[in-house]
């Protein structure tokens, strides 16, 4: 029998370490190279893993290993437990030495939401170097340059691990001088129709979302599909909020946006009425055979927690 762990009932690390490379690579020998060892010490970490199960971890092809059911359903703690000891010593004790990861983010979460928050993070971890870059239309492949990407939709996106940051209502806003102008005591739903029928400012790719507003409150006669509605036509949440600002007309958008406008008395939220969004913000790490990086993991539960943290 190998020897046991000395912490009752868990298997040693070195075990775990060789499972763990073996089943994200699918080769032992893959997983030699990248732990530098040769691949009859991880064919053997790997026995020694399931003598100790007593189970098998993964079904020894002619050509590679293939994870068992077993395997598959271990693999998910182990990787979670290596997870946490990343977080915990870069947390705790900082990375041995200044590092860097690649953000890609659309251009409205990044500037709105993300880079008012982003200093709390650098303090928290001066080792670590973000590098923010902006997006119109996610990606649909991932990139070898990027390292961790917000997407808004519905989650389903191959080649990555997906996993739900933000998902909200979305609200209607204005400038304050524009409810001025209208002169409606607003409240009720022929109030809101009124003031942005015909002053609608519209997302390119998110055209829907005012025929969705309108369908939730009864009251579809204020556009009948989406982009059929006169107003303004923009690329972008930015310009849409700012074009709101200068009075231009009404955006539909999510609360997550508008801090900063609402708090200068830019724009305000004229009426309680929202509407449900059946998509929403993701955190996308791309699938990959190398292991990912401990300051990968340390941003992407930094940013989840945050998200957690607020109301949505």
């Amino acid at each position: 029998m190998p020897d046991r762990s000395t912490i009752t009932g868990l298997p040693t690390l070195a075990w775990l370490r060789a499972f763990e490379a073996a089943a994200r690579t699918e080769s032992f020998t893959a997983a030699a190279r990248e732990l530098g060892l040769t691949q009859a010490a991880i064919s053997y970490q790997v026995r020694a893993l399931e003598d100790y199960l007593g189970c098998a971890m993964f079904d020894r092809l002619p050509r590679g290993v293939r994870l068992s059911a077993m395997g598959i359903a271990y693999l998910a703690p182990v990787r979670k437990a290596f997870d946490d000891l990343a977080i915990s010593t870069v947390g705790l004790f900082g990375a041995n030495d200044r590092v860097s990861l690649s953000v890609l983010a659309p251009v409205s979460f990044g500037s709105l939401w993300l880079a008012p928050r982003l200093p709390g993070f650098l303090a928290r971890y001066p080792a670590i170097e973000v590098r923010l870059s902006a997006t119109i239309w996610g990606n649909t492949a991932p990139s070898a340059s990027v390292d961790l990407e917000v997407r808004y939709g519905e989650g389903k996106w191959s080649g990555h691990l997906c996993e739900p940051l933000i998902r909200q209502d979305m609200v209607v806003a204005c400038s304050p001088d524009f409810v001025q102008r209208a002169a409606l005591g607003l409240g009720t739903n022929g109030d809101i129709a009124a003031l942005v029928k015909g002053r609608m400012i519209h997302i390119m790719g998110h055209e829907n979302h005012w025929l969705a507003f309108a369908a939730a409150h009864g009251i579809a006669d204020m556009v009948q599909t989406p982009g059929s509605a006169p107003g303004p036509t923009v690329d972008t949440t930015i310009a849409a909020l700012e074009l709101a600002a200068s009075h231009a007309g009404c955006v539909i958008t999510h609360p997550l946006f508008l801090a900063g406008y609402l708090a200068s008395g830019r724009l305000v939220v004229p009426s309680a009425l929202s509407c449900p969004d059946d998509q929403g913000f993701h955190v996308l790490t791309p699938e990959r055979p190398q292991r990912t990086r401990r300051e990968v993991h340390v941003f992407r539960e930094w940013l989840k927690e945050t998200a957690a943290s607020e109301p949505h």
